[in-house]
């Protein structure tokens, strides 16, 4: 799978999290998923998302799997309209 960020109508971004406005719904994004979102700007596999959160991040708790809450957040994101996956 791959991601690609679907620009905000407005960004706010603090403290390394960030609100956007997606059509007429205000969404509140987590650190994580602001990281998620910014390191998507075009077309990135969910290997190197994967990664790139593990860098950020530190390695996940116990018991769960990187590659699965990834996919998980990812497609969370495409709900939103915040991504689109292919």
């Amino acid at each position: 799978m791959r991601a690609r960020y679907l620009p905000a109508a407005d960004r706010v971004d603090r403290d390394g999290e960030a609100v956007v406005l997606v059509g007429r719904e205000v969404v509140r994004l987590s650190a994580l998923a602001t990281t998620l979102v910014d390191s998507c700007v075009e077309w990135t596999g969910a290997a190197e998302l994967v990664d790139v959160l593990l860098a950020v991040f530190g390695p996940t708790p116990e018991g769960v799997d990187a590659v699965v809450a990834t996919d998980v957040a990812l497609r969370t994101l495409a709900t939103q309209g915040l991504v689109e996956l292919d």
